[in-house]
């Protein structure tokens, strides 16, 4: 049973022992950017965040962003709220970074990336704030962009969005003959080479498929067909080329019914109108074609995501537009939305693969889903 892989194996126990010290360590980085930008002084008397942007002349943009550090400092009692109005509790910030990160990182290597990460946007936050830079700017700069691509492709926490999205989809394709493949938002490849690396310890062929990869940035597309061939040097059945899926796909040459599978791995919360992002892609498909969307949900135990603190930076992430019942509120979504979203637009045989609702039943951080809808 999928279920009980994801239980086990996926959500592995590593993770879900080191998951709680990330916790921490976020916590320690968010009270050291209140103390870096004198915030901490304001919250100690109880101040809004409207005025915390504009004593501290801060960008006006940055008003989710600062409202979720505070909430996130809220939810372990570090900060009251009232009304609009938050103020420092007495309680102690005991946590020190050097060593929660050696504690995590001597039980799990592979969790390093995602405090290299974390730390990374804490240091440059200050300049965010100010409106000195955006969150493409410190993510994807020159200078940063390995630390962004070991967090999305070899980190313990993240991967498990490649490895389940992968799973699925090779699972999909196997009673398909000859599928037409194409990946959305593919990013730095993360869930391609995941996606090879299945294949290929499963001794299936590269070949008997055409998959196309897909971003919005011609650097992605370098960045992913270079990995990719550290994997195998047989991607003949791979192309890579830029599309937009915020735009109408036929004029950048998808055809309408004429795919097999489409899916992304964190892509499509990040379209900025939903329902015309999903009418597209079930445009595009065949009959009995499969759009596989590997999201972060909000489950019950974590409401509050730590993948935010980065992505709360990125423009594209909050400037979306709502729209119930297809899009009931900006970045990551709970899976029932997602159901109810697939369900709106058109699509039959609507499922999570492996089940949701059985999955948190059994465990209360699921935070991978992969949502699956037919044509």
């Amino acid at each position: 049973m999928l279920e009980q892989w994801y239980l086990e194996e996926l959500i592995s126990k590593p993770i879900r022992d080191i998951w709680k010290q990330t916790d921490y360590y976020l916590l320690k980085l968010i009270f050291n950017i209140l103390q870096e930008t004198g915030m901490d002084e304001s919250l100690r008397h109880g101040t809004s965040v409207d005025q915390l942007i504009q004593e501290k002349s801060f960008d006006a943009g940055v008003h989710s962003s600062l409202k979720w550090l505070l909430d996130r400092l809220a939810e372990d009692d570090y900060v009251s709220v009232c009304g609009d109005v938050y103020k420092l509790t007495d309680k102690p910030m005991t946590y020190e970074l050097d060593e929660v990160k050696a504690k995590a990182v001597s039980v799990a290597p592979n969790s390093v990336a995602a405090f290299n990460m974390l730390e990374l946007m804490a240091k440059n936050y200050p300049d965010y704030l100010a409106g000195r830079k955006t969150g493409v700017d410190i993510m994807f700069s020159v200078e940063n962009m390995e630390a962004t691509n070991e967090y999305y492709s070899n980190n313990l926490f993240y991967n498990v969005h490649n490895v389940c999205g992968a799973k699925v989809l090779n699972f999909d394709i196997e009673s398909r003959k000859s599928p037409k493949i194409l990946e959305i938002g593919g990013g730095f490849g993360g869930g391609t080479k995941q996606f090879v690396k299945q294949r290929l310890s499963d001794g299936k062929a590269m070949t008997g498929f055409s998959y196309i990869f897909t971003d919005i940035a011609n650097k992605m597309l370098r960045t992913a067909k270079r990995d990719l061939l550290t994997l195998t040097d047989d991607i003949s059945s791979f192309t890579f080329t830029k599309l937009d899926f915020n735009k109408p796909l036929e004029p950048q040459g998808i055809a309408p019914d004429s795919l097999d599978v489409i899916w992304g791995v964190n892509a499509v919360h990040v379209a900025a109108d939903m329902r015309f992002t999903l009418s597209e892609l079930l445009k595009a498909l065949k009959p009995g074609g499969s759009l596989i969307a590997c999201e972060t949900v909000r489950p019950i135990g974590n409401r509050m995501i730590q993948q935010e603190f980065l992505l709360n930076t990125l423009h594209d992430y909050w400037d979306v537009k709502l729209d119930p019942p297809v899009r009931p509120r900006y970045g990551f979504m709970e899976w029932t939305d997602w159901i109810t979203a697939f369900k709106a637009i058109g699509f039959s045989k609507v499922e999570t693969v492996p089940d949701m609702s059985y999955l948190q039943t059994q465990y209360d951080n699921c935070y991978c889903a992969v949502i699956r809808g037919t044509k």
